[in-house]
């Protein structure tokens, strides 16, 4: 979710080491498919593309530190260069980008009705399907077909996001979802948009390090509890 830093954020102040000329910053940006989030003081990222978090340390993470804030010196960029962390600008990013919307309560906590037998057997297929999927293909192509498959026209309602969320949550009594939130969210999301449903699939991370991902309509959460994903922090959103 981050990009170069900004002309502001380049005539800031830099109190060590000799700044990279202007024009090396104003071709580089962060490698495409690289997201990029700071949680209490420390960068993490995310590589769509490898399919892996990369928690920055040591000079690597000084580095890029220094390159956010429009401090890097040649050698800074030399070494995030050398670990393809940064690239030359010029690619338009398609996914990631848009605007996070913080939850503020889970139907999980309300209470859910009972899932129907048909809404069980639905989420059981697309969970297989999901699972299957993410086995075969890249990551980044199946986000992608699901950012494609997003209703144009979307509605929603509390009721109907109940019922899918508690049809899911009957289809795990047949099938494992033990550290599965990829799979349920991505199967969960394919169930949504087919019913004409805006929701998003959140990636997010904290400190100490841990990753996860959510199904979120609007600003109410359809797959865990708040108390859960009151603790990440949004590093990618389709």
């Amino acid at each position: 979710m981050t990009s170069a830093p900004t002309t502001e954020a380049r005539s800031a102040s830099c109190t060590s080491g000799r700044r990279a000329d202007e024009s090396n910053f104003m071709d580089l940006t962060l490698r495409r498919g690289l997201h990029h989030r700071e949680v209490s003081g420390a960068h993490i990222l995310f590589d769509l593309p490898a399919d892996r978090y990369i928690l920055l340390a040591g000079s690597t993470a000084a580095c890029f530190g220094r390159f956010l804030s429009g401090c890097a010196t040649d050698g800074d960029l030399a070494e995030l260069s050398a670990r393809d962390l940064i690239e030359p600008a010029g690619y338009r990013a398609t996914l990631g980008h848009q605007a996070f919307v913080p939850p503020t309560s889970s139907l999980i906590d309300d209470g859910l009705p009972e899932g129907g037998l048909r809404g069980t057997t639905t989420s059981l297929w697309f969970l297989r399907r999901a699972r299957s999927d993410l086995r075969r293909r890249p990551l980044s192509d199946v986000l992608e077909d699901l950012a494609r498959t997003k209703p144009v026209r979307a509605g929603s309602d509390d009721k109907k996001l109940a019922h899918i969320a508690a049809d899911f949550r009957r289809a795990g009594r047949f099938i494992s979802m033990q550290d599965q939130c990829l799979v349920r969210g991505v199967a969960m999301l394919n169930v949504l948009h087919r019913k004409g449903v805006a929701a998003s699939l959140v990636f997010g991370v904290t400190i100490p390090f841990a990753a996860h991902c959510w199904i979120q309509a609007g600003d109410r959460i359809l797959t865990d509890p708040f108390d859960i994903v009151r603790n990440y922090q949004p590093i990618y959103i389709v």
